[in-house]
């Protein structure tokens, strides 16, 4: 006698393990914090709505007020403040969650295997890719990498080119996007040969037209390079190598040696076309992994995908779907897990926003601190803390924040070498500081208060420091 099997909202283990996964990854990239650029991105956002008009000059600073910004992710910020305006940041915390989440569902789809086979795979990479996921634009670029692959494996082209209009607007990682086309080109020519191949030369031709619709032009190829320098030269940390002795990064290791070692021994095998376009992507994307952490999450997104069809080569049985129908007992019964499981994940979210946990860094400044900077003119602060000063002291023209583009590199170089030493007499006169913002344990504070310097606020490890009177 066969039994019944479910015909409601559950009917295979596969999709059970499918819906806990997805409830899993939303949890987890709710609780993921807002960064310092992610104040100005709001702010600047503010500013363009309430005025109408798009911000490509600093309105923020009073050490290059007035200088040109290449603002290369306006659109973005139109787009989180409004987000903001409807439900402040929890809800612009779940659009920025949804987003991510959807991009690696769409990793998910990708992948050769059962769900427990995907499952396990799959939460390993998220141990490297979950550290980098910030309230910021950068979600719009892992989104639409994984939009471009699923639309180029359905060869579904015309809307491409329309897709990098909007992204070029809206975040810099549009240049990631042009490699993941480049990657498409030599997968289909590795499998299908050119003329295949051709279709998508003119889809990428198309495409690196299209990223010129933005404010900037052509300029947006000379402002991407520079960007990225600065912040290598300004050694910030996320666009820093990732060290194989951080074990934040091991699974990040661990994938690009098996990966490489399975497409080395099964390259020869490969015929499929999702396989190869998978595999070229996953290697055109790698060499930007290797040299910026913050280009980890789109090599993940699509190295594992390419990873499980490298072994469904190798293993006899990796291929094979154990999938099983679920019975309408079991159905129920995994109904209900399921529903609990969304209660949970809707209670911890929930707890950790009405804190506000210090993890989602919602107040990155005490309110006491931002009401002493406001009595202040001309305040000297650190490179990190300029956007939340630039979002909750918008009377507060900052000394330097993390858009780097409107500050000459000379200027930032001269910054960090202060930051460094102390050493601030210089930079304080030329620049009329008369007032400083700075952690109690930093070296510049402590040379302000040996010179003479009075605390004016000091509140959970903050200073506002003035010259004595």
């Amino acid at each position: 006698m066969e039994r019944a099997s479910a015909t409601g909202f559950l009917r295979t283990s596969d999709q059970a393990i499918q819906w806990f996964f997805i409830i899993g990854t939303l949890t987890v990239a709710c609780l993921m914090p807002m960064q310092n650029d992610s104040w100005w991105h709001l702010r600047a956002g503010k500013e363009m709505v309430a005025r109408g008009f798009i911000m490509l000059s600093d309105e923020f600073s009073f050490t290059v007020p007035g200088a040109v910004w290449p603002n290369h992710e306006w659109l973005s910020e139109v787009v989180f403040y409004a987000v903001y305006s409807i439900g402040g940041l929890p809800f612009l915390t779940f659009f920025a969650a949804a987003i991510i989440s959807a991009a690696v569902f769409m990793s998910w789809r990708l992948m050769k295997g059962d769900a427990t086979d995907r499952l396990i795979l799959m939460c390993l990479a998220l141990t490297s890719m979950v550290p980098v996921w910030t309230v910021r634009p950068h979600v719009f670029t892992l989104f639409l990498v994984m939009a471009v692959v699923h639309l180029s494996l359905r060869r579904q082209y015309w809307p491409i080119p329309l897709i990098f209009v909007v992204w070029a607007n809206l975040h810099g990682g549009v240049a990631m996007g042009l490699v993941v086309l480049g990657g498409v080109l030599v997968g289909r020519l590795y499998v299908m040969g050119r003329d295949e191949a051709r279709r998508v030369g003119i889809v990428l031709a198309a495409s690196t037209a299209a990223t010129f619709l933005t404010p900037l032009g052509v300029s947006l190829w000379t402002t991407i390079p520079e960007s990225i320098h600065k912040s290598s030269v300004n050694q910030i940390v996320e666009w820093s190598f990732a060290s194989p002795l951080d074990g934040t990064y091991t699974a990040f290791w661990l994938l690009v040696v098996v990966f490489s070692a399975t497409t080395l021994v099964s390259w020869r095998r490969i015929r499929s076309d999702e396989h190869a376009v998978l595999v070229a992507v996953a290697f055109a994307l790698l060499p930007l992994a290797l040299r910026s952490r913050r280009n980890i999450p789109p090599f993940m997104l699509i190295a594992v995908p390419a990873l499980t069809h490298n072994l469904a080569l190798s293993m006899a049985n990796w291929g094979k779907r154990r999938d099983k129908p679920l019975t309408p007992l079991q159905a129920k019964v995994t109904t209900l897990f399921l529903a609990l499981s969304m209660a949970a994940s809707i209670l911890v979210v929930g707890a950790a926003w009405r804190g506000p946990s210090s993890r989602l860094q919602w107040q990155p400044l005490p309110p006491v601190v931002i009401a002493g900077v406001e009595k202040c003119e001309r305040v000297f602060n650190r490179y990190p803390d300029g956007g939340p000063l630039i979002w909750f002291a918008p009377g507060v023209r900052v000394f330097i924040d993390s858009r780097q583009d409107p500050y000459p590199l000379s200027f930032t170089q001269e910054y960090v070498a202060l930051d460094r030493s102390g050493e601030y007499s210089q930079m304080f006169t030329r620049y009329g500081v008369q007032c400083a913002l700075l952690p109690e344990n930093s070296l510049t504070s402590s040379r302000l208060k040996q010179d003479g310097w009075q605390t004016r606020v000091a509140s959970e490890g903050w200073l506002v420091l003035s010259p004595s009177e």
